[in-house]
């Protein structure tokens, strides 16, 4: 009875060693997270009418602008 134990704690552990450690359910919820990417936000350029993206975007005076319309 007790070698019984034995072999299916060790085939236990194996299988839990042999999934990485994880119970499935726990590593595709950790997976949606790591997956998911930030979206960003398109504004228009007030001069040309550009569509760029808010980080690249170079607000001037509460408006924004694109590269090339900020430096001229």
């Amino acid at each position: 009875m007790i070698l019984k134990l034995i072999i299916f704690a060790a085939v236990g552990i194996f299988i839990y060693k042999l999934l990485g450690g994880e119970l499935p359910s726990l590593k595709s919820a950790k997976k949606k997270k790591d997956n998911t990417k930030e979206v960003d936000t398109m504004v228009e350029c007030e001069k040309c009418g550009t569509y760029i993206s808010h980080t690249e975007a170079i607000v001037i005076k509460g408006k924004f602008y694109c590269d090339e319309c900020a430096n001229a």
